[in-house]
């Protein structure tokens, strides 16, 4: 049997015109196609062409949110894009089909995308305040392009080894471990869009479901964390922290999840440390700044958030900039009335 190829034969079709005023949403259809080869699984082929299908969603839905007048007044690069549109998008699975082709079983996917643009101006703000959203997305997508590359490479090496050259050592352990890295990053990815989206339940059930594929993923352990400090579960919250910190223990996002959780159990003093190496990490997050402002106005220690918010400010946090000026308003008011 010959060695299958993705074909990625891609129907777009945008269903509705173009940003009405009342930004009705607009809905994408996506087919993606995949051609098992002689180490896929059904399961695997399923996956892989679902992933190819949503992939091409996502480039029609970041094309059609680049063209909102809302996202043409900031400026946001490409990577931004994309993440807004994944983060205003709802995949639905609307057929799936097997045919031959050739010799081949081939999984046919037919996706519907929502994309929903309304309040698309407050989507951009949190996205800029929420920094690791951008970080995530963006790494995310590097990972899964690095394991279809991998993944193409080995499949490469399978066809020379049917047309009787020599075969790549293990070649079927190599691609379920790749193919099981890509779903987890999956399941990582659809874990952030739901804790974007405050969606409890949903997040934590898909990281549990990318730690169930790759126990190591130290992101899908602060994915569950930021879950249980957000749902007040902090001793639970504590102890995913410490997985993720014990897993990459070089992710100032971790030691800045590990100061909120010690923060809302009223330990600013020993939040304040791991906040101090989260900016060593990452000296020009402007979020990082500002939480350690608020450490320090609990701590007492004016002055030192009063620098805090002005580096938060002049790295583009514009909620910094209010706090400063709605601080100096109410000190100016206090001197005014002595």
């Amino acid at each position: 049997m010959k060695t299958g190829m993705i074909l990625l034969i891609i129907t777009l079709a945008v269903l509705c015109g173009t940003l009405s005023p009342a930004a009705e949403p607009t809905v994408v259809t996506a087919e993606g196609k995949y051609v098992m080869g002689d180490l896929d699984s059904k399961k695997d082929a399923k996956m892989l062409a679902l992933m190819e299908a949503k992939r091409i969603a996502l480039e029609k839905a970041g094309t059609y949110v680049e063209s909102s007048t809302e996202v043409k007044n900031f400026s946001l690069t490409k990577d931004q894009i994309n993440t807004l549109a994944a983060g205003v998008m709802s995949v639905d699975i609307l057929k799936e089909e097997w045919t031959m082709s050739g010799q081949n079983m081939m999984a046919t996917i037919v996706i519907r995308a929502t994309i929903q643009t309304a309040n698309l101006r407050n989507r951009i703000t949190a996205m800029h305040d929420e920094e690791k959203t951008l970080d995530d997305s963006g790494e995310i997508r590097k990972q899964l392009a690095a394991l279809q590359k991998e993944l193409a490479d080995l499949k490469a090496a399978q066809t020379a080894a049917s047309e009787g050259k020599a075969a790549a050592p293990d070649s079927k352990g190599k691609h379920d471990v790749i193919v099981t890295k890509m779903s987890a990053l999956d399941r990582l990815e659809e874990g952030n869009k739901a804790l974007e989206a405050g969606q409890w339940d949903q997040a934590l059930a898909a990281f549990g479901d990318a730690i169930a594929l790759n126990a190591s993923l130290a992101d899908a352990h602060a994915g569950q964390a930021s879950v249980f400090l957000q749902t007040s579960r902090n001793a639970e919250a504590m102890q995913k922290i410490d997985q993720a910190l014990k897993l990459d223990p070089r992710s100032a996002r971790n030691y800045a999840i590990k100061a909120q959780i010690l923060r809302s159990q009223g330990k600013s003093d020993q939040a304040l440390p791991l906040l101090n190496r989260a900016i060593e990490l990452k000296p020009q997050s402007a979020k990082l700044y500002a939480q350690r402002a608020g450490i320090f106005f609990t701590l007492k220690r004016r002055e030192a958030a009063i620098e805090d918010l002005t580096r938060s400010c002049n790295l583009g946090n514009p909620k910094a900039c209010e706090r400063i000026s709605n601080f100096k308003r109410a000190l100016g008011n206090k001197t005014g009335g002595r």
